[in-house]
């Protein structure tokens, strides 16, 4: 079966349409020959939860609407992040293209490799690791935030974590998102969690000495550079072809109403 790329390059949106957007195109595409890259990032900072977390519990929500802050529930799963200034990537794709991974673990390290090329075209030299390894002690000492939770192949820069991924599998198509921090903005998510004063310092300093951004790598890249560069990674990983296809006036409407929110 022969793939092809969409590509949508949305630029900034509100919380809501973004989160929507990446759960239309999970039903969308569940036996589609081609598969989806979205680029977008967040017009006002918002903090996106698991889709089974209860708002009410993890957000401080004073502080959220004091500071104008939007969030949304994600269609994946996971714990808070804090979005803005970053550029997030989704990819999706049919469960019967096999090619893209069977597992949760094959796929992440498809993409992984994807976002790798991303990386090198800007310079940037990158490594995948498991860090189960290296958060797991801290994880018995400490809640973490979830841009340091555990997880599979993650993308490093000299041993500092730089992209934050979650991936949700239905039974027709696969949907994987996760942000490339241009910022430090991200690193403010502790100020909006409903944890103890004690908690937010721990997490805050963790967030500062375990993760990186891209600013910090090479203060001239911009949304639009990386953004291009993660559509050319994922060109020559996969060697398929693609065409840019923005949203169709249809498609915004749906979009645009309340039928594709996560309740919350």
């Amino acid at each position: 079966m022969s793939l092809r790329l969409r590509y949508i390059d949305d630029g900034p949106r509100s919380a809501r349409f973004n989160m929507a957007a990446d759960k239309y195109l999970l039903g969308k595409y569940a036996d589609s020959d081609s598969m989806v890259v979205r680029t977008y990032t967040w017009e006002v900072p918002s903090i996106t939860i698991g889709m089974l977390q209860d708002a009410n519990s993890v957000l401080d929500r004073k502080s959220i609407e004091r500071d104008g802050v939007q969030w949304v529930r994600r269609p994946t799963g996971g714990r808070p992040v804090l979005h803005y200034r970053d550029c997030t990537y989704s990819c999706v794709f049919s469960q019967k293209h096999g090619s893209l991974g069977h597992t949760v673990k094959e796929t992440y390290a498809i993409i992984s490799g994807c976002l790798q090329n991303a990386l090198k075209m800007l310079g940037i030299n990158s490594q995948t690791h498991d860090s189960d390894l290296l958060f797991n002690q801290l994880k018995r000492e400490q809640k973490l935030p979830c841009f340091l939770a555990p997880n599979r192949d993650e993308i490093m820069v000299d041993g500092k974590k730089l992209i934050g991924s979650a991936q949700r599998r239905t039974a027709g198509a696969v949907l994987q998102h996760g942000s490339l921090p241009l910022s430090d903005a991200y690193q403010c998510l502790p100020d909006y969690l409903n944890i103890t004063e004690s908690e937010r310092e721990i997490q805050k300093k963790l967030l500062q000495i375990k993760t990186i951004y891209l600013s910090a790598l090479d203060p001239a890249l911009s949304y639009a550079r990386v953004s291009k560069a993660i559509l050319e990674g994922f060109i020559q990983m996969l060697q398929i072809p693609f065409e840019e296809q923005l949203w169709s006036d249809e498609e915004l409407d749906f979009l645009l109403s309340d039928s594709v929110l996560l309740p919350e």
